[in-house]
């Protein structure tokens, strides 16, 4: 796996440089097929921040994380990315391969279940101020998988919710995690 390495608001030395590929290479034994981890390390002030996204064979894994300096982030981000690919790779199966192939298999607590399932949630009152605005405005490509790739691949980048096209239907729907750990799918139409 290929580790790129940028700053903003720091200087890359290559002690960081080098610590960042020694343990984010450790995660490598979870998923062969990751190609690249691009490392953002950030500096503001006191605070600290280590974003990594590993990109491979249909896997995408953003994480981020704080510390008190760099080397602490780094020590965060990375047990916490393995953290997270060991729960994927257990709930996957121990043969897991990530992308087209992708063996899935849920517990009770991973049930991807329709809208038709969902509680419906009452509108605000109107003298309730909706607060906050849009802050952001992303494109992104996206490509037709199955249900149960999309809970993967919310999961690994650590979400609450996925947009994706559904293999199955060809319609765009919401993948979201519910209040009890399950999953719902929001699909259009009426």
């Amino acid at each position: 796996m290929q580790v790129m390495v940028r700053g903003k608001g720091v200087v890359v030395t290559d002690a960081l440089r080098e610590y960042a590929d020694k343990r984010l290479s450790k995660l490598e034994k979870h998923f062969k097929n990751l190609h690249t981890a691009t490392v953002t390390q950030s500096v503001s002030g006191r605070e600290h921040r280590v974003e990594v996204l590993l990109d491979g064979d249909g896997v995408k894994v953003r994480s981020e994380e704080h510390g008190d300096d760099l080397y602490a982030a780094m020590d965060r981000i990375s047990d916490k990315l393995e953290r997270q690919m060991r729960k994927f790779k257990d709930k996957a199966g121990a043969n897991c391969h990530v992308g087209k192939n992708a063996h899935h298999h849920y517990g009770k607590h991973g049930e991807v279940s329709s809208l038709k399932d969902a509680e419906i949630i009452d509108e605000l009152p109107p003298d309730e101020p909706v607060t906050g605005r849009i802050v952001r405005h992303k494109r992104f490509e996206i490509k037709p998988i199955g249900a149960g790739e999309a809970v993967e691949q919310m999961e690994l980048l650590s979400h609450n919710f996925f947009v994706f096209e559904n293999a199955d239907t060809g319609e765009v729907n919401v993948l979201y995690r519910r209040g009890d750990g399950n999953y719902g799918i929001l699909e259009p139409g009426g």
